[in-house]
């Protein structure tokens, strides 16, 4: 890094020597400077116009959650922390490393409140403070060597411990100088601040988990996020399958492990498994790996399910805050999951007559599992269960998928087979409709070569159709699968009709705006042919929209566990 480096140059060379691939943002404000900076790193870091800053929060969002790195995320002040605020809130409840660069506009005296200013002074809005609470580490840069400091130290923050968005603003000076190599502490050339070394267990912890795995008669593994934040999928298996345990997943750890495992027992939540819940009623043993056991997954910490008082609970996550937070646990555990996984698989070891009594348990519950007819039935509109049913047959069993919020989402959960671990995505955080379209853009960005499949209703794509645009101008692989019940449906279930309003939607032409974007489009209203377009969209080259008509009489009421007074 020579003397007077621009700040914005000195700022892309520290992106790119941590590794980071693609910035995605708006430019407006003073983060054109950022801009200016990775024109000289474009042979290693992809600078990625969002069609809008709510687009490219979640894209860097997604980028994080795929890869371990910070998604990075940069536009102007007002909008980074408004619209891109979505994808901020969404990374921060979901441990997301993240990080958002952005400024203030504080151009003149900022005291008299400049036009688009947020320093937070009279008459202006203060971005630090939105921000601070939709991140884990924010700092205000006033000169280039603070900015410089300050991106290092954001990058360490965003990914150690648990991860977490972390956000850097610019003054004007800041962004507009060059950097001072006179002064001190020096500008290193690499990034000098390295993520802190994963907490390591305890070997009496890791001792006390496997012998409580290998005696009680009938444990349970909850596996939480915390599993996609390791990507610890194989040493999951791996556990399971030498401790026979079944392990059931939390709503944001859906697709940890392939639902055709031998031990896997399903998901929870209200819209989970039923089965999930009854192993976890039974069981005398829980090992809960990465969560926090949230009242979402738990069923309001109904003690039907979980309850302290007649099972032994241990808990191991990697922020020690977490443990014992939602129910009173025997064994808090304070590690990394990679590791502690890669230390308790081998000291697990279960008497083969236990492991049977365990799996026959386990089969009688699967033998219960749902196989509703209308899974199987063709009909139009077409029953979002049969839509799940048809992409379960048709899509590829190791594809990409993302899911949005609403009842598309909860079918897609409960009926959507996750065959290959780490390849079914959604949000978990503030659960916002239009998270899934953004984030598949991302996939298909990191991953090339694959093609990702976007489920999304049709509430959720009306707030998401300029990723049609983006999908175009960058030819990404991406099928956008539209379930149009014309209506809110999520909210309609939870109105019922004797207080239905303001969840009517018209009935769009969804695949007529994707051809006038530049993508193929289709339209169907039967399982065959949307089964042919979904076929049909694996061979394309760029983007594709498949829009179906979906019954809007089926209620997500028919796919919630019943809580402990009906169970």
């Amino acid at each position: 890094m020579s003397d007077g480096t621009p700040a914005g140059v000195a700022i892309a060379e520290v992106l790119a020597d941590a590794g980071i691939t693609h910035v995605f943002g708006v430019p407006g404000g003073y983060s054109i400077k950022v801009f200016d900076g990775l024109r000289t790193v474009a042979d290693r870091v992809h600078s990625v116009r969002a069609a809008h800053e709510h687009q490219a929060s979640v894209m860097a969002d997604m980028y994080g959650r795929l890869t371990g790195r910070p998604g990075v995320f940069t536009g102007q002040g007002p909008f980074a922390v408004s619209s891109g605020g979505f994808g901020l809130m969404e990374g921060y409840l979901s441990g997301t490393p993240m990080l958002v660069l952005t400024e203030m506009t504080d151009h003149g005296i900022p005291q008299h409140a400049p036009t688009q200013g947020t320093t937070g002074d009279h008459g202006s809005v203060d971005l630090p403070r939105i921000l601070s609470g939709m991140t884990k580490y924010l700092s205000v840069a006033t000169t280039p060597n603070e900015a410089v400091h300050a991106v290092e130290l954001a990058i360490h923050h965003a990914t150690s411990g648990r991860p977490g968005p972390a956000a850097v603003v610019f003054r004007l000076d800041a962004i507009f100088r060059r950097t001072d190599e006179a002064r001190h502490p020096r500008l290193y050339r690499r990034n000098r601040v390295a993520s802190a070394a994963p907490p390591r267990p305890d070997a009496s912890a890791v001792a006390a988990v496997a012998e409580l795995l290998s005696e009680a008669k009938r444990p349970v593994i909850v596996a939480g996020n915390g599993i996609h934040q390791a990507q610890a999928y194989d040493q999951l298996d791996a556990l399971a399958r030498r401790a026979a345990a079944p392990v059931v997943t939390t709503a944001k750890a859906r697709g940890v492990i392939a639902d055709d495992h031998p031990w896997a027992g399903g998901p929870l939540s209200p819209f989970g498994w039923q089965g999930a819940f009854d192993l976890l009623a039974r069981a005398d043993a829980v090992v809960v790996l990465g969560s926090r056991l949230n009242p979402h997954d738990t069923l309001v910490e109904s003690p039907t399910w979980l309850d302290a008082d007649r099972q032994r609970i241990v808990q191991v996550d990697i922020e020690a805050a977490n443990l014992g937070v939602s129910f009173p646990v025997e064994l808090g555990v304070h590690a990394d999951l990679g590791v502690l996984l890669a230390e308790l698989v081998p000291a697990v070891g279960v008497d083969e007559n236990l492991a049977n009594d365990r799996w026959a348990e386990l089969a009688e519950i699967k033998s219960r599992a749902e196989d509703p007819p209308v899974l199987h039935e063709s009909a139009s509109p077409v029953p979002p269960q049969r839509v799940m049913q048809v992409l379960n047959e048709v899509w590829p069993a190791d594809g990409r998928i993302t899911l949005d919020a609403g009842n598309n989402r909860i079918f897609a959960y409960h009926y959507l087979d996750a065959r290959t671990p780490g390849r079914l995505h959604l949000p978990g955080g503030h659960l916002g409709m239009g998270w899934g379209p953004p984030a598949a853009l991302a996939a298909a960005m990191v991953h090339p070569s694959e093609r990702v499949l976007s489920i999304c209703g049709d509430g959720g794509f009306l707030m998401s159709l300029h990723n049609l645009a983006t999908a175009v101008e960058y030819s990404l692989p991406v099928t956008f699968l539209v379930l149009n019940n014309r209506m809110l449906g999520n909210v309609y279930d939870f109105q019922g009709p004797d207080r239905r309003i303001a969840v009517d939607i018209d009935d769009h032409d969804f695949a007529a705006v994707a051809r006038a974007f530049g993508m193929d489009g289709h339209r169907v209203d039967d399982d065959v042919a949307l089964a042919d377009a979904l076929a049909s969209s694996l061979a394309a080259d760029g983007p594709v929209l498949v829009e179906v008509s979906t019954d809007p009489d089926q209620s997500s009421d028919l796919v919630r566990v019943r809580d402990s007074r009906s169970s």
